[in-house]
Order: structure tokens, then sequence, then C-alpha cells
């Protein structure tokens, strides 16, 4: 029988080695965490610092404002019954008025009498091919959107859904058309 009492002395040195270089491997990344926790902390802190004397300069400021007197309460002015007011022609009507500008009576945007891809598939139907600037156009006269922004998202959309659907298609260049009987057809049996 072979004495192995020094092969298991140089395994034990071994696993004492791993054990060192992992708990080396462990003391050096806390002290990184720590150093990265308090690099943090040190900017939080800076922050905190800013704010909080930014509040004290906004509080010694609004202490030294001149305030409304607060011996009485300030009772809030009786609220009366809306009414439309009969002014006289000579009578401004707005405070623009009074400074000499005049602004044209605002009219309001019309309502739209029908949903969105019924009068998109209507005008296509109507009118022929269209491009999406067109169809936007037209739905902004009409007063689906307030603005070019949502009008733009809004048609872009709704063209999507009607195409999917099979009531238009688009055509080669880009411009929509109504579909035709062969292309309602043709959708109709891919289903």
């Amino acid at each position: 029988m072979r004495d192995i009492r020094g092969d298991l002395q140089d395994r034990a040195s071994l696993l004492e080695e791993q054990i060192r270089a992992h708990k080396a491997q462990f003391e050096k990344l806390v002290a990184q965490i720590r150093a990265e926790h308090e690099a943090r902390l040190k900017d939080l802190r800076a922050e905190l610092d800013a704010v909080t004397k930014l509040h004290e300069l906004e509080q010694r400021r609004l202490e030294n404002s001149p305030q409304a007197p607060t011996g009485t309460p300030v009772q809030p002015a009786p609220q009366a019954v809306t009414q439309p007011s009969l002014q006289s022609v000579h009578q401004p009507a707005t405070p623009q008025a009074h400074q000499g500008i005049h602004q044209p009576a605002q009219q309001p945007a019309p309502q739209p009498q029908q949903p969105l891809n019924d009068f998109m598939v209507r005008k296509l139907n109507e009118v022929g091919a269209m491009s999406r600037d067109d169809l936007r156009r037209l739905s902004l006269q009409e007063g689906y959107f307030a603005d070019v922004e949502s009008a733009d998202r809004g048609v872009q959309i709704t063209l999507l859904n009607v195409v999917k659907a099979g009531f238009i298609r688009q055509l080669p260049n880009g411009n929509f058309a109504p579909a035709t009987v062969l292309d309602t057809i043709r959708l109709r049996r891919a289903m």
C-alpha cells in the first residue's frame, strides 16, 4: 500500500490557495461596489444640498415679499348664475378689444358626420386614387383632427386598417384607391 499523505497535503494546499484567491476576488468586488456606492451617495448628497439651498432661498424670498393681510379671512365672491351677457356695440367683449386688437370671430371646427374609415372609403370611391397627404388634408378640413400631427398619425393608422380590411388598396405608386370587385372577391376567397 502506498502512502498518499503527500498527495493529500498537496491537494489541501491547492484548495487553501483557491479559497484565498476567491476571498481576495470577493474583497476586491466588495471594495469596488463600496467605492461605486460612495460615489453615487456623494453625487446624491451634493444634489440634495443644492435643492435644499434653493428651497431655503425660495422660502426667504417668499417670506420677504409683501403678503396679503392675514387679519381677516378672504371670503370668496358669490358666484353669479351664468347668463349670456348683453353687451352694447360700443362695449368691447375681450381684453384684446381694449387694446385695439381686432380678432376675427373663431368658428368651431366642423364635426365629422361619419367614422373616419367610412369617410376615407367614400372619398376614394367618389374621387378615385388619392395620396395619404390628400386624405390627411381632407380629414383635417372635415374636422376629424385638430392638428396636422394627430391627423398624420390617425390617417396612417386608419389607412392600414382599411387596407387590411380590404375596402381600399394601396397602389404601387403609394396612392390609395377603392378596392375593385375582383379585389373583394379575392379577399373573401383568401379568408
